[in-house]
């Protein structure tokens, strides 16, 4: 057990930051190994409860479970790991004419390495995860709801990687695609409209609501319109059933420590807000502050979701061009490791400040963007964290704790196809055939868990071994 002090738990990460390539869910594994395997900071069981809330909280998931994993280091932690990606992409956008292009694509070569490395450290976390819950949950129902919920958020992961093997005039269009906020839905009704009964007719009436509330989600045009009352009903059918559970339960308090860190949260934004008035003398500062907090409590389900909502927020309001936000901020953004909403915000900012005076502005309003984000995470997850802690002894809620860790593995599974699919394309952009550049990745895969297991070789120097070995490789070949 490593010690628990600011100087490791900043060291643990900024490397967890460094290597976030894949974001959102790609990074619960890698956190649990940090938090739960290596260092020993905290049991699975606090881990599993907390990555239930991040999940449901809006913003970047990973920094919603760095704001409330310790009540001691949760502001350190979740600038140290949020400051990485979205720092690096700023450097880009400073040298964007010189070195941005070329810098995009060795990071690109040495992403191939790191990729691989995140697919390893998945792996483990699925294989850990069946093994810790076998007894709580029957392997068969772990399997179960595994394989359901990768199918339900599959989306076109799948379709691509054959589309690029074989002919995507001949792949099917994707009937489901939930998101992570919908799969919860999905979720808490089931739990909670269920709970403990035997009854066959409340199973069926769950099961078919779910069903159909998942095709009313999906990409086909199936009960497209009748999603909001679906869930109304659901909402209604599981409240009903826990105001009669009522009296089972009994209500917790409030954590004094959690309210604490909310409010300094809050504080360092509205200090770090008015710092950049000061510097800029730009009476749009606040509005551009609070646009930034706002935009980010809209975005359930991580960074993708987040492009849409900054088009709508900081385009349309006049903050950024939409030439500048799709070619040199979007699509740059989901190149660099780390929160793809931060990397957003902070590309937004530096747009914001270079059109009011060159690049200390931009500097000043991309850092500004950073952290706002990272307030705006924190704050919508220690809410919902003291809410959470409420029921903590509620029967439901362990439910859907002990419930929640094989749906998160089904959308691993998922995060880990389309990881395999960025990662290959970025070989493939090379000119190289498309079943040789899969084989390639899973190669590599293969190779980091081979010396993992058979050499107990450190994560560290697997890591850098594949990021600098696959930067290496492929900038010598291309």
């Amino acid at each position: 057990m490593k010690n628990l002090n600011f100087i490791n738990v900043i060291l643990s990460f900024l490397k967890v930051g460094l290597i976030g390539f894949g974001g959102g869910a790609a990074l619960i594994p890698v956190i649990e190994d940090e938090l739960v395997q290596k260092n020993k900071w905290m049991s699975k069981e606090d881990f599993d409860y907390k990555v239930v809330i991040a999940s449901i909280s809006p913003g970047s998931l990973p920094v919603s479970f760095l704001s409330m994993w310790n009540h001691k280091y949760s502001i350190l932690s979740s600038f140290a790991y949020a400051l990485p990606g979205p720092v690096l992409f700023l450097v880009l956008q400073t040298g964007f004419s010189i070195i941005g292009e070329a810098g995009v694509r060795y990071i690109g070569f040495a992403s191939v390495g790191i990729i691989a490395f995140i697919l390893m450290v998945i792996y483990s976390f699925i294989k850990r995860s069946y093994l810790h819950d076998k007894v709580a949950i029957p392997p068969w129902l772990f399997c179960s709801i595994a394989i359901t919920a990768f199918v339900l958020t599959n989306g076109n992961s799948v379709r691509r990687l054959a589309g690029a093997l074989f002919s995507p005039e001949n792949m099917p269009s994707s009937v489901f695609a939930l998101g992570m906020l919908d799969l919860l839905a999905i979720l808490f009704f089931i739990i909670c409209f269920v709970d403990k009964s035997k009854s066959y007719i409340k199973y069926g009436i769950s099961f078919v609501l779910a069903f159909l509330y998942a095709l009313s989600r999906g990409r086909g045009v199936f009960l497209s319109d009748w999603n909001t009352v679906l869930l109304i009903i659901m909402i209604v059918l599981a409240a009903g059933s826990i105001i009669k559970d009522r009296g089972k339960n009994t209500l917790g308090k409030f954590d004094m420590l959690v309210i604490k860190n909310f409010v300094l949260f809050g504080l360092i934004g509205i200090a770090l807000t008015g710092i950049a008035y000061i510097i800029s003398g730009e009476g749009r500062a606040f509005d551009f502050g609070i646009r930034v907090v706002t935009s980010s409590w809209q975005s359930f389900g991580g960074g993708e979701v987040y492009i849409g909502i900054a088009e709508a927020v900081f385009v349309q309001g006049g903050f950024v061009s939409e030439e500048i936000y799709f070619s040199q901020i979007v699509g740059v953004s989901s190149a660099m490791p780390g929160p793809v909403l931060m990397s957003i915000a902070a590309g937004i900012g530096f747009a914001f400040g270079n059109s009011m005076g060159g690049y200390f502005l931009a500097w000043v309003f991309g850092l500004l963007a950073i952290f706002l984000a990272v307030v705006a995470s924190a704050l919508g997850t220690l809410a919902l964290f003291t809410g959470f802690g409420m029921f903590k002894d509620s029967n439901r809620l362990k439910m859907i704790v002990r419930y929640m860790i094989p749906v998160i593995c089904g959308v691993l599974m998922n995060v880990a196809l389309t990881l395999l699919n960025q990662t290959s394309s970025v070989i493939m952009n090379q000119g190289v055939n498309p079943w040789l550049a899969v084989a390639i990745v899973i190669s590599m895969f293969l190779v980091i868990l081979f010396l993992r297991i058979r050499y107990k070789v450190n994560d560290i120097k697997l890591l850098l071994g594949g990021g600098v070995g696959s930067l290496a490789v492929f900038s010598l070949i291309f």
